[in-house]
């Protein structure tokens, strides 16, 4: 496994090299907002019982920056992501894959490994099998597609704990994505 994670990321890593000629500064600024969960186990889903509707609304913001290469419809990033649930904050290393169909996008992040917590608990760091996968829809709006509205679904993958489980959650969102 480890052996894995180390070619992807290296992988990543060239790719991200590679595209550097034209990369630049990318922040994400925005909110997601549960709409639903899920779970799958070992390849087949059960619900949860938490439907589309059934949520309050309950916006957690969501931050990212980004050193993003751009491969013409495919852009490539590699930085951090913060998640606040009110009074802490979590933040994690990130990688995404967006592909860019216009006024579309479509993103695919994962973002673990190590994790930084902080607020008003003592703050915490570790390293470890933890991972945040996310795949999300956006309809880019404005003259430069800077701010979006879309959805998706991020899951946490905590292998050593959960096993082959994997909890997910259905999200609403909106963000500006501003290139620095």
């Amino acid at each position: 496994m480890r052996k894995r994670l180390v070619a992807l990321v290296l992988a990543g890593m060239t790719l991200v090299a590679i595209s550097s000629l034209s990369a630049q500064a990318r922040l994400d600024i925005g909110a997601i907002v549960p709409r639903g969960a899920g779970l799958t186990l070992g390849g087949g889903t059960t619900d949860t019982g938490a439907f589309i509707g059934n949520w309050p609304f309950i916006p957690v913001p969501d931050v990212g920056i980004y050193y993003q290469g751009d491969l013409g419809m495919v852009k490539l990033g590699i930085g951090a992501r913060a998640f606040s649930l009110l009074v802490e904050t979590i933040a994690v290393p990130n990688a995404f894959v967006e592909l860019d169909l216009g006024k579309v996008a479509i993103e695919a992040q994962v973002g673990g490994g190590a994790f930084l917590m902080f607020g008003i608990l003592p703050t915490q760091a570790n390293i470890g099998n933890y991972w945040i996968p996310d795949l999300s829809a956006w309809f880019k709006i404005g003259k430069k597609g800077s701010f979006r509205l879309g959805g998706g679904l991020v899951g946490l993958y905590l292998p050593e704990v959960m096993g082959n489980a994997l909890p997910f959650l259905i999200y609403l969102g909106g963000k500006a994505s501003l290139m620095l």
